[in-house]
């Protein structure tokens, strides 16, 4: 045998088997670290999810690597998928915005982050709050490999946390809008804090209060100050549980106020010393107030009872228990002890034992009282007294106790009887004055009146009680008397004579004067008033009388120069504030001295008079006529327009004076001569105005008489000239002076029809076109005489060319004011017309300018339905020129809108024209209106109508405005050139 070999191998078996054990050894070593692992994160997982907290980890892309934290992850994150997630990214999840940009920012430079609150509602609406902290990670080198950190769950936290700021608002509410504040004392270092409650009691602004417990102290009354340091100390030293104290205490501006205190030590150290005390301070002032209140009370009324003269008993079960002096002495007891025990039956007389038996049973019932009633008592002497009773039955601690109240009217009677006949001699002396007498309270209400005031206005006493005496006077008579009060008795002075006007039960105006004083209380409070009052309308209107006779002229009643200077005066202030005019005539009548002279004075007063009377009846309520004196009037008037309106007047003056007179039998004619001068003209007072008259009214007498006379040359000479100009054209219309001319009517070169315009052939001044003389008719009423005439020639001539002109033209006539103005007439004389002349509607058309139509536009709308109605064509003249409006247009029955030749002069150079005549044009397209254009004068203007859709038109251009003849001429050789060309 080789025992080298068996050596060698023995050495290997051995190496082998110490090989194998120690690599079972190393096994089983791993796989007790293996186990110990396990149980060691086993452990750590159990922790981690019975803890509120959870784990993560994310990396270098802040997403989530690793997350752990059992019920709370769930809860929070739900099943949804989370790894490889940012936590902001995960569904639902809220985040502050700045904080998370602050996060962010320290994710940026791998700073670490500390409590990032995050939020998340669950599906079931439950929101969620976690706090989250972490920290960078790096390997052994270094490299940063993300974050690990710790969620926390602070949801109840949080909740809890809103619960107490919200319990805390609402104390701090609640301690607000009461009289208390909260107060907690260091009882070591003695520093007290106080809520603003506080500052408030004190009368300061509302704030905390930071002090000590030696200055609170010093606020403490003196006499209260010793129980309240001894009540708190033995609650300090747990001698009592709780402190409860009521004392007063200064106030800033040095006022005492009553406090209740209460507090409890609510902190002892570990030896059982009181560390800090808190409590709660309530102002009990007003309380304190009350109850000393009910006790002043309760004492007032125990020296009342003492006091009154009335007797009080307080029985129960009939038996007396208390009695004052007073009722002692009326029932005649030497003191009110010998009335206690008494039953109350045996101080009444035995003749109304039976009434007193039936009011004590009435209040046996319950609570409740009995007025007084006059009733025979017995005294304790056996004598009889007469008083007048009263009880009440209360419940006083559980039974039910009477008082009686015993009042001897013995001398009230007497008293009685004597005020009753003072009072009525008061009242006869008062009814035998023809006045009566009237009390009310502070508010003005009747509270009393006498009869006699059933007699002065009408209504019964009772239907006045409760009532104001601003109630019985016309509209605006209260605010006078109202403003009087309020200016010179304010202070509830007396009044004396104070006039004003009452309306009767039967509607009268009476005048009322009325004097009264104040009433007032024991404590000099205004009560209300009491006085007289008496009808003066008898006097008043006797002073009426009287001012009117100062004021008017004894012969005729007009206004003399007093009033009438007066009156001027008020229409110059307001004209001067309008910037207005007025005009005074002053005019004498001619040759009336000769009448005096030859028929009397009385003769000569009975002419003014009449003179007087004419004139008034036709005048305006606003103007005044005035007597001078003599044979001079004078007119005032209000409102003038222009200086031709006073020409017309002074027309009218002489118009109405030169019908005759009549005077004691005879007939007489009267001419006068007036002067007028003109405000701010010829006078800015009346003086100067009065002056200027006269003298131009002595000019008109110098001018031959029967005549007037403007202040101003100027104008004088052209009022002159209008007058003269209205007279001419009265003349005209009897004399056939006025004549027709015709002006073509154009549409794509052709004659369509014609407007008829009115022409006056004026003997001096040749031919005068519309403009010279339709003005003046219009203001002298003869437009409607003009109208007329035009109406039925320019009919009567169309019936003509009806059978004699082709292509059945139409022909277009205007229409004034005055004459649309006449309604149904006009519209019966148009029908007339017409029919006289055979001319059907269609054949004519009316033009009217928009200041006509907006003059009554409700009547002339309805008058131009019934126009229309006939079948005439309706046409707005002159458009554009007033009161353009879609509005009205649309109300209006009309056909046709003519644009203004204004807007046409200077069509080519004028922009704004051009867009106005664009625009008249797209109105009446839009509207379904015909629209035509006047005064045509050049080819460019033409262009431009046609250019916007204005196809009819008419002007010098095609023809001037020609007489009858040249018109037909005109209009038959059109239609021959027409004829031949074709």
């Amino acid at each position: 045998m080789d025992w080298s070999a068996l050596t060698e191998a023995l050495l290997l078996v051995a190496a082998a088997g110490i090989v194998f054990g120690a690599w079972m050894h190393s096994r089983r070593r791993d796989r007790r670290a293996m186990r110990a692992l396990r149980a060691s994160d086993e452990r750590f997982r159990n922790l981690t999810a019975l803890s509120a907290d959870w784990f993560w980890e994310t990396d270098t892309e802040q997403r989530i690597s690793w997350l752990t934290g059992g019920p709370t992850v769930l809860s929070f994150f739900g099943s949804g998928l989370t790894f490889g997630r940012r936590l902001w990214e995960l569904p639902g999840v809220e985040l502050d915005g700045p904080a998370f940009t602050g996060h962010l920012e320290k994710l940026r430079l791998r700073l670490p982050f500390f409590e990032l609150e995050m939020a998340r509602t669950d599906a079931t609406g439950v929101r969620q709050v976690h706090l989250v902290s972490g920290q960078p990670r790096h390997d052994a080198a270094g490299t940063f490999l993300g974050y690990r950190g710790v969620g926390r769950d602070v949801t109840e936290q949080r909740r809890g946390e809103r619960e107490l700021a919200a319990a805390k608002q609402r104390l701090e509410l609640a301690l607000e809008g009461s009289t208390a504040s909260l107060w907690d004392t260091d009882l070591r270092t003695g520093r007290v804090y106080l809520s603003e409650g506080w500052a408030e009691f004190l009368g300061q602004p509302r704030a905390p209060t930071a002090t000590t417990v030696e200055a609170l102290m010093q606020g403490v009354h003196p006499e209260d100050l010793p129980r309240a340091v001894r009540l708190s100390m033995e609650v300090v030293k747990g001698e009592r549980a709780d402190y409860a104290e009521e004392h007063r205490y200064r106030t800033a501006d040095g006022a005492w106020k009553w406090l209740l205190s209460r507090g409890k030590v609510s902190e002892r150290d570990a030896d059982g010393r009181a560390v800090r005390m808190t409590g709660i301070n309530i102002d009990i002032t007003a309380r304190k107030r009350a109850e000393q209140a009910v006790h002043d009370a309760e004492e007032r009324y125990r020296l009342l009872i003492e006091m009154t003269p009335n007797g009080v008993i307080v029985h129960c079960n009939g038996i007396i228990e208390y009695a004052n002096a007073a009722a002692a002495h009326i029932l005649k007891a030497a003191s009110p002890r010998e009335l206690l025990g008494l039953h109350i039956a045996e101080t009444i007389d035995a003749g109304q034992l039976e009434r007193h038996l039936e009011r004590f049973k009435f209040l046996q019932l319950g609570p409740g009282r009995v007025d007084f009633e006059e009733r025979q008592v017995r005294c304790r002497d056996g004598s009889t007294a007469v008083v007048e009773v009263a009880a009440v039955a209360y419940l006083e601690r559980g039974r039910l106790v009477m008082q009686s109240v015993l009042r001897d009217v013995a001398e009230q009677r007497r008293v009685r009887e004597a005020l009753a006949e003072r009072e009525q001699r008061f009242r006869d002396v008062v009814e035998a004055s023809g006045e009566y007498v009237w009390e009310t309270d502070a508010q003005w209400r009747y509270t009393y009146l006498s009869a006699r005031v059933e007699a002065v206005l009408g209504f019964m006493r009772a239907d006045m009680l409760g009532r104001r005496p601003r109630e019985f006077m016309p509209l605006g008579e209260a605010r006078v008397l109202e403003e009087f009060f309020d200016r010179d008795r304010r202070d509830g002075q007396p009044f004396r004579d104070l006039t004003h006007r009452s309306i009767t039960k039967s509607g009268k105006v009476i005048w009322q004067q009325v004097s009264g004083i104040p009433v007032r209380d024991a404590q000099g409070r205004l009560t209300g008033y009491r006085g007289t009052g008496a009808d003066i309308t008898a006097r008043k209107q006797a002073e009426e009388r009287i001012e009117y006779l100062a004021t008017r002229d004894a012969l005729t009643g007009l206004p003399n120069r007093a009033l009438l200077a007066d009156r001027a005066g008020q229409a110059i202030l307001a004209a001067a504030r309008s910037r207005g005019q007025l005009a005074l005539l002053l005019f004498d009548l001619d040759r009336f001295k000769l009448v005096n002279d030859s028929l009397g004075h009385q003769a000569g007063d009975t002419l003014l008079r009449a003179v007087a009377e004419r004139l008034q009846n036709t005048l305006r309520r606003e103007d005044t006529l005035a007597r001078l004196g003599g044979d001079e009037y004078v007119l005032l008037w209000d409102g003038l327009k222009n200086a031709q309106e006073a020409a017309v007047v002074a027309q009218r003056v002489q118009g109405i004076l030169q019908r005759p007179f009549t005077v004691e039998g005879r007939t007489l004619n009267v001419t006068a001569s007036i002067g007028i001068g003109i405000y701010p003209h010829d006078g800015r007072d009346f003086s100067a105005l009065l002056k200027s008259a006269d003298t131009a009214m002595y000019h008109a007498k110098d001018s031959g008489r029967g005549a007037f006379r403007f202040f101003s040359p100027e104008l004088n000479s052209r009022a002159v000239e209008r007058l003269a100009l209205e007279s001419d054209l009265r003349a005209a219309l009897a004399r056939g002076e006025l004549l027709l001319h015709w002006q073509p009517v154009v549409r794509h070169g052709a004659i369509i029809g014609a407007e008829a315009l009115v022409r006056w052939n004026h003997p001096q001044r040749g031919l005068l076109g519309p403009d010279a003389f339709i003005p003046a008719a219009e203001e002298s009423g003869l437009i409607r005489s003009v109208g007329q005439w035009t109406l039925e020639r320019a009919l009567s001539q169309i019936g003509v060319w009806q059978r004699t002109l082709p292509g059945a033209p139409w022909f277009a006539l205007n229409v004034s004011a005055l004459e649309l103005a006449q309604g149904e007439a006009y519209v019966a004389r148009l029908r007339e017309a017409l029919a006289a002349n055979g001319v059907p509607g269609a054949r004519l058309e009316l033009e009217v300018t928009e200041r006509v139509l907006m003059a009554h536009l409700p009547d002339n709308i309805e008058t131009l339905t019934r126009i229309g109605e006939l079948g005439v064509r309706l046409a707005i003249d002159d458009f554009g020129t007033g009161y353009s409006s879609l509005a009205y247009l649309r109300r209006l029955p009309i056909d046709k809108l003519k644009i203004d030749r204004g807007f046409l002069r200077e069509l080519e150079s004028s922009s704004g024209d051009a867009m106005i005549v664009q625009t008249i044009a797209a109105m009446a397209h839009g509207l379904g209106l015909q629209v035509a254009a006047e005064g045509v004068e050049s080819e460019a203007q033409l262009r431009r109508l046609l250019a916007v859709g204005c196809l009819e038109w008419q002007g010098h251009l095609y023809s001037p405005p020609l007489e009858a003849q040249a018109f037909e001429r005109l209009a038959l050789g059109q239609r021959a050139a027409a004829a031949g060309s074709a």
